[in-house]
């Protein structure tokens, strides 16, 4: 049958878990590569604006800097789940992890947004998105606190 096949032991299988490990490590070699470079980016960004004086400490200056470096923070997240998962050996991304970076992005955006030339709309709708990654994580947590077994009392 077709589906024996794919059976953990199947050389097919084995031969598809390792293509997704070969994959995995060329697409963390290569965002090891980004984080170094981005790395650089920040340190070269953030001596220039200590450089400069008093103009880092203007709004625009911190938020650029800021920027640069949550996002290098949601680089290395990504990297260390492709890492995890190789580790585990449990496939490329759990569906946590890409949610729980998706929620670091959103803070991102709004930590970073001008809110005095955002309309409404903008504003509701990343509150929205916001607020549905939240729940979608909280019932995510909640489901794998079920999965496990809950040690016996005494």
């Amino acid at each position: 049958m077709l589906l024996d096949l794919f059976k953990k032991d199947s050389v097919i299988y084995t031969a598809y878990d390792q293509f997704e490990l070969i994959i995995s490590a060329i697409l963390l070699i290569a965002i090891s590569i980004i984080i170094v470079y981005t790395t650089g980016l920040v340190l070269i960004t953030l001596v220039g604006d200590l450089h400069d004086g008093l103009h880092f400490a203007e709004q625009g200056a911190l938020k650029d800097t800021f920027g640069l470096i949550l996002g290098l923070l949601i680089l290395i997240e990504f990297n260390h789940s492709i890492a995890l998962a190789m580790r585990r050996r449990t496939g490329i991304l759990e569906v946590r992890v890409v949610i729980l970076i998706a929620i670091i992005v959103i803070a991102r955006k709004i930590i970073l947004l001008d809110y005095a030339n955002t309309g409404l709309s903008t504003l509701v709708s990343l509150g929205g998105l916001a607020l549905t990654l939240g729940i979608l994580n909280w019932l995510l947590a909640n489901i794998e606190h079920r999965r496990t077994p809950s040690a016996p009392t005494e």
